[in-house]
């Protein structure tokens, strides 16, 4: 299969048309796109170290959740964070494809991938890429530590406005503008990965409970996923679920 093949396959079943019309994601870096395919690394982010980890594991494709460019570039130069990553894989023959909020969206992506890991069950979505469903009823402190366990993360910030837990809605990475859909869906609780200081407010004045768990452990979830389906497309995947931010707790 060829590199041009992969994406075409890739976007058959992670469709642009689930893309919020901000959002910038599927083909970032295509140096040859007539190029058969070695191997494809899965990973959140193409970052320096993901790069040099494609390499060793001898990937000439990385398939990531978060845009390696985002915004416009006006110039792709080794001094920029961005530039150095796209100059590393177009001079490496490394092709990489991103699938962001289309991947939050869509069923079996980010959101269900967050969903499954923390028992969320009879669950519907609310927004596109939002997930509202059961659980147990329980204290609020029980489900948070069900939550650290299940994400494998410590760096839990929380705002317990009532007792226990229920209903709880989701959004993966930053949900601070799904707070007040949250709450209109029903919830109880909001687990998601960041917030600012005013919407924690928010949330306490709402009497609504939050769970702030990280950006990197509410989305690192979906790298297997991400494994699952290149190995559908009958290709080697390697899943690198290690990200160097994450000592930051972001």
């Amino acid at each position: 299969m060829t590199v041009r093949e992969f994406a075409r396959w890739m976007e058959e079943r992670i469709p642009s048309c689930l893309s919020e019309s901000w959002d910038n994601d599927g083909v970032m870096v295509m140096p040859d796109e007539n190029a058969g395919i070695t191997g494809v690394l899965c990973a959140l982010d193409a970052t320096s170290v993901a790069i040099d980890e494609a390499l060793k594991r001898g990937c000439n494709v990385i398939v990531t959740h978060h845009p390696l460019v985002f915004r416009p570039v006006g110039r792709v130069v080794s001094g920029d964070s961005v530039g150095k990553r796209i100059i590393a894989c177009v001079r490496n023959g490394i092709t990489v494809l991103s699938y962001h909020t289309r991947l939050d969206s869509m069923e079996g992506g980010v959101n269900d991938c967050l969903a499954d890991a923390v028992g969320l069950e009879d669950r519907v979505s609310f927004l596109p890429f939002a997930r509202i469903g059961k659980v147990e009823s329980q204290p609020f402190e029980s489900f948070v530590s069900s939550v650290s366990r299940a994400l494998g993360t410590d760096r839990i910030r929380c705002v317990k406005a009532r007792p226990d837990v229920r209903t709880v809605a989701l959004v993966s990475g930053s949900g601070k503008d799904e707070i007040r859909a949250a709450i209109d869906a029903g919830a109880d609780t909001f687990l998601t990965g960041e917030v600012m200081h005013n919407h924690a407010i928010d949330c306490m004045e709402y009497g609504l409970n939050l769970i702030c768990a990280t950006h990197f452990a509410t989305e690192r979830i979906v790298v297997p996923f991400l494994g699952k389906l290149v190995r559908e497309a009958g290709l080697r995947a390697e899943e690198y679920v290690f990200d160097e931010v994450r000592e930051y707790g972001i």
